[in-house]
């Protein structure tokens, strides 16, 4: 069984609380778990879409793709369906050989305030520069490519309703706030658009509840239930682990271990053979990252220092019996934007301790 690629507790309520309804404990919970990304897996296959082949759209690029935020005036638009008015322009633009996800809702503060935070995290302007007096209508989007990015900015500054963009793939304020307010719209691969048709069977069908022009633009929609969807495929933006999203830490923990455990206690291992080859075969990811010249000490302290703000993806099970995940770390540089490093850590609850197995 391919490993969990992402598992967001954070928009669905409805994962821990029947959890806490039934009583579940964690052996309860982790094969709770496990059936539906099972069944995910299955019903997907199905469909003929491979679930591995999804993991450009639910885990951080560690490479050269970006991710932005595109802002719109909901006042300047002559119909109450904003969303589906957004979509329309949207769908075509998006590259046919792409997966991505793709993330919308109202950003619900005092425009001036989304105005001030999006400013200070790089806005680059569009079309009008009203911003209105309710409420600003946001459209996200991951794994673009730096010309993808501009194609999207030019093709929305035709239109007047446009405020303009954010490069939101590094920290910000701006960026925070969206990660408490944006659900997943809709997943791309290739030629396929995954949807949740909500609580309703069958598990997985061909429904297009949001009536958004997909089949115009030759897409084929599957559409997942809710029980499947929000949890399995739904986007976590980057962002620090706020209080109220500590549990997703623990449920994400809790599907490969009975013993989910607070990771900000842990020591981080980096036993010298691993390191030597670190040192020989991911020199230039250490270099560019700024870590070139750490020794395994120091490097194994980059990381347990991080472990308090970083989301756990691609949860698996190894041949061996072991358990392990991957954190996406965005390490700062001073000539340059933050670099982001995959590390792929063993995860033994018992002793406390996470062992390095990759990094990329």
């Amino acid at each position: 069984m391919p490993p969990i690629i992402t598992l967001n507790a954070r928009h669905d309520l409805a994962l821990t609380g029947f959890r806490d309804y039934l009583g579940m404990s964690p052996a309860q919970f982790k094969a709770y778990i496990s059936a539906h990304h099972t069944l995910l897996v299955d019903e997907l296959a199905s469909a003929d879409i491979n679930y591995e082949s999804l993991t450009p759209a639910l885990v951080p690029s560690t490479g050269d793709r970006q991710e932005r935020a595109l802002l719109f005036n909901v006042n300047l638009l002559s119909t109450g369906a904003y969303g589906h008015a957004v979509a329309e322009i949207l769908i075509p633009l998006l590259n046919r050989k792409s997966t991505l996800s793709v993330l919308a809702g109202d950003i619900l503060c005092d425009p001036i305030l989304a105005k001030q935070l999006a400013e200070e995290a790089g806005f680059i302007p569009g079309a009008t520069d009203e911003w209105g007096r309710q409420y600003i209508y946001c459209v996200y989007v991951n794994n673009l490519t730096t010309g993808q990015m501009d194609e999207l900015h030019a093709a929305f500054s035709a239109h007047h309703f446009y405020l303009g963009c954010v490069t939101t793939t590094y920290a910000s304020n701006f960026r925070t706030l969206l990660s408490t307010m944006l659900p997943t719209l809709f997943l791309k691969h290739k030629h396929y658009v995954l949807l949740n048709h909500g609580g309703d069977e069958p598990w997985v069908s061909d429904m297009n509840e949001i009536s958004f022009p997909f089949s115009e633009n030759n897409y084929e929609v599957v559409s997942v239930n809710s029980q499947l969807f929000t949890p399995l495929l739904s986007y976590k933006i980057p962002t620090e682990v706020l209080p109220m999203y500590e549990e997703d830490v623990n449920v994400s923990l809790n599907a490969i271990s009975d013993t989910p455990l607070e990771l900000n206690g842990f020591e981080v291992l980096l036993p010298e053979a691993k390191f030597g080859y670190l040192k020989n075969n991911k020199g230039g990811i250490l270099k560019i990252a700024g870590l070139d010249d750490h020794s395994s000490i120091e490097l194994a302290a980059v990381i347990r220092a991080q472990l308090k703000n970083n989301y756990v993806y691609r949860l698996q099970q190894n041949q061996d019996d072991t358990v392990q995940f991957s954190i996406v770390l965005e390490l700062p540089r001073e000539d340059s934007h933050p670099v982001k490093v995959a590390v792929g850590l063993k995860y033994f609850p018992d002793s406390k301790k996470l062992s390095l197995v990759t990094l990329t």
